[in-house]
């Protein structure tokens, strides 16, 4: 019996990150120190784009390919994108989030992306 609980728990959470990932889109993970970063895109952007977003926010640097479509203009969409920083504070709340509106280009090749922080605000998330 005790052994069959101790398999809940575990089982639980690997259900609960499997589902976040699936509803939300992709999720970037970036552990440099003891602080791991998540940014979360939403899920009806493309894997490419996703990747981009991350990258952008990251603070990696962004390829500025473009498409020779995109001479005149680009084809843009927006989206929300979270950025929530774990343990970055020693009291509670000890997480940081900050939400930010993003425009992309959604054509194949091109690497547009512009984002404004919209929202910043500590959060309960770690113990």
């Amino acid at each position: 019996m005790k052994a069959r609980k101790m398999l809940w728990r575990p089982l639980a959470i690997l259900m609960i990150v499997c589902m976040l990932t699936q509803t939300v889109g992709a999720v970037g993970v970036e552990e440099e120190s003891n602080n791991p970063e998540y940014i979360i895109v939403d899920g009806r952007v493309n894997t490419e784009k996703s990747q981009l977003i991350i990258d952008a926010i990251s603070g990696e640097g962004v390829d500025t390919t473009r498409n020779i479509l995109c001479l005149f203009g680009h084809n843009t969409a927006r989206t929300t994108t979270r950025e929530i920083i774990h343990r970055q504070y020693a009291t509670a709340p000890r997480c940081h989030e900050n939400t930010y509106d993003v425009t992309y280009c959604t054509r194949s090749g091109c690497n547009y992306i512009s984002y404004t922080l919209t929202g910043s605000a500590r959060i309960y998330c770690c113990s």
